[in-house]
């Protein structure tokens, strides 16, 4: 009768933790990260900021994580921020040009990813926020991914200043494609 029969998922999954990548060049379906992957990662003297991390799976940082980090000294905001993408806990790359340059009193407010220019490669929208006596103010980057890492342009940023949300950001640039992707 009711006999369970595993799915051909569940046979797939079963034989690729039996080869456990013998295989190396085949395709092989992996578990993707998850948040709470990401959230265990050591970032050393700062502080993990969780809201901030994400699991990210696409290239050229497949099953990897977007981790922002912050001074533990400043929680509200979290000052002094910095992200990088981690991949199996190590730190594989540094986003250059955060906050445009700004080197204190900054912090991620947003982040989003998405293709913004067709090339079929997501980009990384960063809403950055820096303090300062008058008030707080934007710091907002646009990271294009080139396949092998991501760039920026800091003059292109600046156009960004006025945008408080990651939509915002993503409608302008797709409107002005040329200023942001060369």
């Amino acid at each position: 009768g009711n006999q369970l029969t595993p799915t051909p998922q569940t046979i797939q999954t079963q034989e690729i933790s039996k080869t456990n990548g013998a295989n190396s060049g085949a395709k092989k379906e992996e578990k993707a990260v998850s948040k709470i992957d990401c959230a265990k990662i050591d970032t050393g003297d700062k502080a993990l900021l969780k809201e901030q991390t994400f699991p990210l799976d696409f290239a050229p940082f497949e099953r990897s994580c977007f981790v922002t980090s912050y001074n533990p000294k400043f929680k509200d905001p979290p000052l002094d921020s910095e992200f990088a993408i981690y991949t199996d806990g190590k730190k594989v790359f540094d986003f250059p040009n955060q906050f445009n340059g700004v080197t204190s009193g900054c912090w991620l407010d947003a982040v989003a990813f998405e293709d913004l220019n067709g090339d079929d490669l997501k980009d990384v929208i960063v809403v950055g926020k820096c303090g300062a006596k008058m008030g707080d103010y934007n710091e907002n980057m646009v990271y294009a991914n080139t396949g092998k890492a991501f760039t920026t342009d800091e003059e292109a940023n600046y156009k960004l200043a006025d945008f408080t949300k990651a939509k915002q950001i993503t409608d302008y640039v797709k409107q002005h494609k040329q200023t942001f992707f060369k």
